[in-house]
């Protein structure tokens, strides 16, 4: 049976009620895509203890009207607001009609009636640790003499780039000696490995820069983005180091496939996808495909590593966008990276709409990630 107007408005004899059996059947049948099964199923209890799987968004029930944006923009849409035991949802309830909404109830004993019925909740406060394992992201790939040849060539000016770029033990090695240590991110360290593989990604001959808007209908202005001009970290000017070095050896079938995944591949901070590397997050992920391609890694695995380097840099774009799976039942492990990565999600026009509908998080992320040095 499909919602429909009679079993919406049949659904108790208390017009402010829906009981868990009813939600139920409601939830079996809900279907944005359809005005039958179509209605906005929120979850206002704070603070965060779990929530019901389906939902749309989190709004705590003290902040319906500030966040009045997030509820539906048609006054009589149909709503469900629910909480842990029914208390906050009906002081909820008041406040959304009070705003004009025609057509909400909330569930009756919440929560807490739900689970009792052998209902189960989904606890997004996991989320994080899935996204941003506290172990970090590690590529299949060493550092190796990349620094140091880096440097060589001038495109790190080891002075300016130890004022930048406040150096731990470890990543001072990194970049001065070399090491056989696998390139890693982490929560601490993603200043220095975005600024590392930017640079690389700057310097390596690539057929990005051949083929793409960089040396296409952008040939001329090259040296006027973010991901060149503001290079400042080089010896003498970043343009002179621009698709110059073989620092990664890819027979042309490669360069292809690093061509083909590149613009696959997009970054939360703007619209382009890697294929236009005009920030320094384009460069960086273009230096990983690059650097996977040559090691005759899968693609699957390059488009998962590069999910997992996207999220530590822009961490609160991807909570909400696995945040937005989990709702739906899809763990993080379990999404397909490539096409998270895509324009659907992972763009800037992407991921604000994944916000949109997500809404206000329960768990709001203590990282991210922003463009330049």
């Amino acid at each position: 049976m499909l919602i429909g107007s009679f079993l919406w408005n049949n659904l108790t004899s208390n017009p402010d009620v829906v009981s868990v059996r009813q939600l139920q059947k409601l939830l079996a049948n809900k279907n944005p895509a359809s005005p039958a099964g179509r209605f906005t199923f929120i979850n206002v209890h704070t603070p965060y203890e779990g929530e019901i799987g389906q939902t749309d968004t989190f709004i705590a029930y003290d902040q319906m009207v500030a966040q009045s944006a997030n509820l539906p923009k048609d006054k009589n849409a149909p709503i469900i607001l629910y909480c842990k035991s029914g208390r906050m949802s009906t002081e909820a309830i008041e406040t959304v009609k009070k705003l004009g909404y025609t057509n909400v109830r909330h569930l009756a004993g919440g929560m807490d009636a739900w689970q009792k019925a052998g209902g189960k909740l989904i606890n997004l406060s996991l989320v994080e640790k899935e996204v941003l394992p506290e172990g970090g992201i590690e590529l299949p790939v060493a550092w190796g003499d990349m620094g140091p040849r880096l440097i060589e060539l001038g495109v790190i000016d080891e002075a300016k780039f130890k004022e930048a770029v406040k150096l731990t033990p470890e990543q001072e090695e990194i970049l001065t000696k070399g090491t056989d240590k696998k390139i890693m991110i982490n929560a601490a360290n993603g200043q220095f490995v975005v600024d590392m593989l930017w640079a690389l990604g700057l310097a390596q001959k690539s057929i990005v820069y051949e083929e793409g808007p960089m040396g296409k209908e952008y040939k001329d202005k090259a040296g006027n983005f973010a991901s060149t001009g503001g290079w400042s970290l080089a010896r003498g000017n970043a343009m002179e180091h621009l698709n110059r070095y073989d620092l990664i050896k890819l027979t042309p079938e490669q360069q292809k496939k690093v061509g083909e995944i590149a613009q696959n591949v997009y970054r939360p901070c703007c619209g382009n996808s890697t294929w236009f590397p005009d920030c320094n997050h384009g460069m960086a992920a273009l230096a990983i495909i690059e650097l996977l391609v040559a090691g005759n890694v899968d693609e699957a695995t390059i488009y998962r590593k590069l999910l997992g380097f996207n999220s530590f840099w822009f961490a609160d774009s991807y909570l909400y966008v696995a945040t937005y799976f989990a709702r739906q039942g899809i763990p993080w492990g379990e999404v397909d990276a490539k096409a998270i990565l895509g324009k659907e999600y992972s763009s800037a026009q992407g991921a604000q709409a994944i916000m949109k509908k997500v809404g206000q998080l329960p768990n709001r992320p203590t990282r991210g990630g922003s463009c330049g040095t």
